[in-house]
């Protein structure tokens, strides 16, 4: 995948986390909250290195920074699945 594409697909993927965390009925733990800030922040992070730094093999700085994302979203998207089906 090149890079573009990588940071295409971080960008597509932290909207789509954006859009579930709005839902109404989105209601996460606070671990899981707690979780998902840690990962989206080591994120730009990441990604602020392949900016800032030069010397960062960019490639596998953006893999990185992809998998926390997709982490994150599958987190979120679990505890959204989840409350909704207990809700009454």
């Amino acid at each position: 995948m090149e890079q573009k594409d990588k940071v295409d697909k971080i960008k597509h993927t932290a909207e789509e986390i954006v859009r579930t965390l709005l839902k109404d009925n989105y209601q996460p733990s606070d671990g899981e909250l707690v979780r998902a800030v840690e990962l989206l922040s080591r994120s730009v992070c990441d990604l602020s290195d392949v900016y800032l730094d030069d010397s960062v093999n960019h490639e596998e700085t953006l893999k990185a920074a992809l998998a926390k994302v997709k982490i994150t979203y599958n987190a979120v998207s679990k505890n959204n699945t989840r409350n909704t089906s207990n809700a009454v």
